[in-house]
C-alpha cells in the first residue's frame, strides 16, 4: 500500500544520487506552474533543446514537437505537490494506509503519511514530468541552468518520450492503493528506463567537475536531514524504483538493447519480485492470486468490517521483517521465495481497534517455513498481539490488539490458510 500519490514522474536529488517518485497520472490538471521561478531566456531554450535531441537519440524515440520545459521554483513546487496530492489521494485512502502501516509497526502512531509524503518530496523533488497534462517541469532553487538542472532535463525528457511512445496513463499506476506492488513494479521499469537514459548522457555530457556539483548538491544537510527522519516504508518504496529499476533495465539492454525495454513496455512486471530477480520476469514468474474472502470480517465477530485489501509484495514484505527486528540479510532470505500475497485491514465494532491479516503463497513449503519463522518473531516483537499459522506453502499472519469473537484467531487463520480462494 506504498503512497504513489503525485500524478508526475519526479526526479530527486538524494545521497549523492539521482532518483525519483512517481504516480499515477489519472488524475485532474496540476495548476499553473509558470510563477515564482525565472523564464527561460534563448540561451536556456537552446541548452534544453540540446539536451531533448540528445536524449532522444540515446532512447531510440522520437521526440515531440514541444520540449521547451516550465521553470518553477521550490514554493511553487510546494504548492503544486499540495494541490495535486488533494486530487489524488482522497483522504479516506491516507487514513486506510495510515493505520495499515501503524498497525504493521511501520510508522509511529502519531505520524500523517500525507505531511511525511509532502516532507520528503518537497525537499527532494527537482523536476517532474506531468503524463495528465503533458507538460515538463524544471525546479531551480538557485535561478540558474546548472549540471544539476540539466541532468533533471534529460531525466524527465525520457519520461515524455516514454509518454508519446507508450502512453504512460495507460499503464495501471493508478492502482496504488488496490494493487500497489504491482504499480511499483511498473514504475520499476518507467524509473530504471528513464535513469538509464539519463546516466548515459550525464557520462557523455558533463565534465568531472559538473558531476561532482550534481554530487554535492545530493548531499545538501537539509535533504538529508528529512531523508534521516522519513520512515522506511515510505523511503524505500519511494526509492525503489530509481535504484532496482535500472539494474532490471541495464540487463535488458545487455540482452537486447533498448528495443527490449521497448518490448518490456508491451509485456509489463507483473511485481517487485520481478525487478528485484530478472530471471522471474523472464520466466513469466507472475505472482499467485490470493485472494482474502468475502466472510473474513464475519468469521471475527458481528460488526466487523473489511475496511480495505492491497498488495504488499516481496518488497514491502521484506521491509517489515527487516523494521520488525530481524537482520537485513536474514528478511531478505525469508521473503525471496514469495508467490503472492493479500493484505486485510480489519475494524473492530466501535473503537475496538485494528487487526491486519496478510494471507500469503509461497513457492515452496520451505521457503513459506522461512517466512513462518521470521514473522512469528516479528510478531511477538510487536506485543500487539496476532499469530502466524502455516500449511504447505501458505502462511496466514494476523497483527493487532483486538481479538475475534467465537471462533479462535488460529482457526480463522487456518482456514484462510487452506482455502486461500
Amino acid at each position: 500500500m506504498p503512497n504513489r500519490s503525485v500524478s508526475r514522474l519526479a526526479a530527486l536529488l538524494a545521497v549523492g544520487l539521482l532518483v525519483g517518485a512517481c504516480t499515477n497520472g489519472n488524475t485532474s490538471p496540476s495548476p499553473p506552474a509558470t510563477s515564482g521561478g525565472p523564464s527561460l531566456d534563448s540561451d536556456a531554450l537552446g541548452v534544453y533543446r540540446s539536451i531533448a535531441a540528445e536524449i532522444a537519440e540515446i532512447r531510440g524515440l522520437a521526440a515531440p514537437d514541444r520540449i521547451e520545459p516550465k521553470v518553477i521554483d521550490a514554493d511553487q513546487l510546494r504548492a503544486n505537490l499540495e494541490a495535486d496530492f488533494e486530487t489524488s489521494n482522497p483522504d479516506a485512502q491516507i487514513k486506510l494506509a495510515e493505520r495499515v502501516y501503524k498497525a504493521l509497526g511501520l510508522l509511529p502512531v502519531d505520524a500523517s503519511l500525507k505531511e511525511l509524503y509532502l516532507d520528503l518530496q518537497g525537499s527532494q523533488v527537482i523536476g517532474y514530468y506531468d503524463p495528465a497534462v503533458d507538460e515538463l517541469f524544471i525546479v531551480s532553487r538557485s535561478g540558474s541552468l546548472g549540471a544539476t538542472e540539466r541532468v533533471t532535463y534529460a531525466h524527465e525528457f525520457t519520461h515524455e518520450l516514454q509518454d508519446a511512445a507508450f502512453d504512460l496513463e495507460s499503464l495501471g499506476l493508478d492502482a496504488a492503493f488496490d494493487e500497489g506492488d504491482r504499480a511499483l513494479g511498473v514504475l520499476g521499469l518507467v524509473e530504471g528506463d528513464a535513469v538509464s537514459a539519463q546516466t548515459t548522457w550525464m557520462v557523455e555530457h558533463l565534465t568531472p567537475a559538473e558531476l561532482g556539483e550534481v554530487a554535492a548538491e545530493g548531499s545538501d544537510p537539509e535533504m538529508l536531514e528529512v531523508l534521516g527522519r522519513t520512515p522506511a516504508i515510505l523511503l524505500e518504496t519511494s526509492f525503489f524504483p530509481y535504484q532496482a529499476g535500472p539494474a532490471f533495465v541495464s540487463g535488458l539492454i545487455g540482452q537486447g538493447g533498448y528495443d527490449a525495454v521497448n518490448a518490456a513496455f508491451e509485456r509489463l512486471p507483473a511485481s517487485t519480485e520481478q525487478i528485484l530477480h530478472p530471471d522471474k520476469y523472464a520466466a513469466d514468474e507472475v505472482p499467485v492470486d490470493v485472494v482474502i474472502r468475502d466472510g473474513l470480517a464475519a468469521d471475527f465477530g458481528p460488526d466487523w468490517i473489511l475496511d480495505a485489501e492491497d498488495t504488499l509484495g516481496e518488497l514491502q514484505l521484506r521491509i517489515w521483517l527487516r523494521e520488525g527486528g530481524l537482520l537485513g540479510d536474514v528478511a531478505r532470505v525469508a521473503t525471496e521465495g514469495w508467490g503472492g500475497d493479500r493484505v486485510a485491514l480489519l475494524a473492530a465494532p466501535g473503537d475496538g481497534g485494528d487487526v491486519i491479516v496478510i494471507s500469503t503463497a509461497w513457492d515452496t513449503a520451505a521457503d513459506a517455513k522461512e517466512f513462518r519463522d521470521a514473522a512469528a518473531d516479528v510478531v511477538e516483537g510487536l506485543g500487539r498481539g496476532g499469530s502466524v499459522v502455516i500449511r504447505d506453502d501458505r502462511v496466514v499472519v494476523a497483527v493487532g490488539e483486538a481479538g475475534p469473537r467465537g471462533a479462535s484467531l488460529d482457526v480463522i487463520l487456518v482456514g484462510l490458510a487452506t482455502d486461500p480462494s
